[in-house]
């Protein structure tokens, strides 16, 4: 079905009739078309609410178990790993790419079938309100914030101001459900206690902290890492083929959720080796070219405070030969407001006790980046 949704640039009643050439069963529209017939049509007064109301329907007639996942860092992935995890146990559904706004979720949310038994979603923000908005079709019976950081400074004054939206989730979990909690974020103290006073279960995990989920060792074998991982009491053993913190973290997230459904983490040992790191969040890709054969580690998906700032730290973990160099290649993190000056100055004390040999740098903030680099990282 293609619901035609009128957008700030354009139109999506130009492309109802393609939509039915190519396969649509029928189109929604809130306009005359004469060139439909009736019979493919479905006439709306508003077509984006018409949307909204389909996900709302879908999901109160969903017996699907709901995890909704919000955050600043690593919702994408976090949510892609937990839903290829989750089919080891059953039929899940989860978002495409990172539909996590106003349409991508109402458009995740009615795509449920019936027979699905995990649907993962993704809710994102820009602005107050609206995860608030969002969480209220979604209603996950587990809900997950993976951390706060300066990505929204554009409409917001303080990292406070960013928590609080965030934690609107917390008001729309379902009656007796979860919040998993990183413990290793500056906020955890305030969305643990907004979560006591609504009555929630809570789960944290953390990697540096005692928590219900935590790292005891992480332990190199061949081509992958064993994880000797505490969950509550009981000691549990994975297999994965990252060992980045921030990758670590989202598996240690995963497990939480894993846990909050009540589901058997030994069946799960060494699934977390097929998971492929979604693209432009730190998959690496081989290139060759000049005679010579380059790791190129895609971390283009985003560009905020702490996606960089785990992006240079990262470039730690990477092992290369004696005569190889670590390059790395900058450019602006957007939407930061009168912050903006201050946030690239401080990735340059990062990077110059980082073991990155050469700095290069594209666009017109990260020049204060480079202006504070040491010398021979320039």
């Amino acid at each position: 079905m293609f619901i035609s949704i009128k957008g700030k640039k354009t139109d999506g009643h130009i492309y109802a009739k393609e939509a039915l050439n190519k396969g649509a069963v029928r189109s929604v529209i809130s306009k005359n078309i004469k060139s439909i017939p009736k019979n493919k049509i479905i006439r709306v007064k508003n077509t984006f609410l018409s949307l909204s109301n389909l996900a709302k329907i879908t999901r109160n007639n969903s017996l699907a178990n709901i995890v909704g996942i919000t955050g600043s860092v690593g919702k994408t992935t976090l949510k892609d790993l937990t839903g290829f995890i989750l089919s080891n146990y059953g039929k899940v559904h989860r978002s495409p790419h990172s539909y996590n706004n106003k349409f991508g979720v109402s458009l995740s949310l009615s795509n449920l079938k019936q027979n699905t038994e995990y649907g993962v979603f993704e809710i994102g923000m820009d602005r107050k309100g609206e995860i608030d908005r969002l969480s209220k079709i979604v209603r996950p019976e587990v809900g997950v914030i993976t951390n706060i950081s300066g990505a929204h400074f554009k409409n917001f004054r303080r990292l406070s101001d960013i928590a609080k939206a965030k934690s609107e989730i917390i008001n729309n979990i379902t009656y007796g459900g979860t919040i998993v909690l990183n413990k290793d974020d500056s906020f955890f103290n305030f969305f643990y206690n907004k979560a006591k006073l609504k009555k929630l279960n809570i789960i944290s995990f953390s990697f540096k902290k005692k928590a219900d989920i935590s790292i005891l060792s992480i332990k190199k074998i061949k081509n992958n890492y064993k994880l000797k991982i505490k969950v509550k009491n009981k000691i549990f053993f994975f297999i994965v083929s990252f060992s980045t913190k921030n990758y670590i973290s989202n598996v240690l997230g995963c497990i939480a959720i894993i846990f909050a459904l009540n589901l058997d983490l030994k069946k799960i040992k060494k699934k977390f080796m097929n998971f492929k790191i979604p693209s432009g969040r730190g998959d690496i890709k081989t290139v060759k070219k000049f005679k010579k054969i380059f790791r190129l580690v895609d971390e283009s998906y985003n560009a905020n405070p702490l996606s960089m700032s785990s992006a240079i730290e990262n470039m730690n973990y990477y092992q290369v030969k004696k005569k190889s160099k670590k390059l790395a290649f900058l450019g602006d993190m957007l939407e930061l407001g009168d912050k903006s000056k201050k946030f690239h100055k401080d990735l340059s004390s990062q990077i110059n006790k980082s073991d990155i040999d050469k700095i290069f740098v594209y666009g017109k903030h990260i020049k204060e980046t480079f202006k504070y680099l040491v010398k021979r990282k320039k």
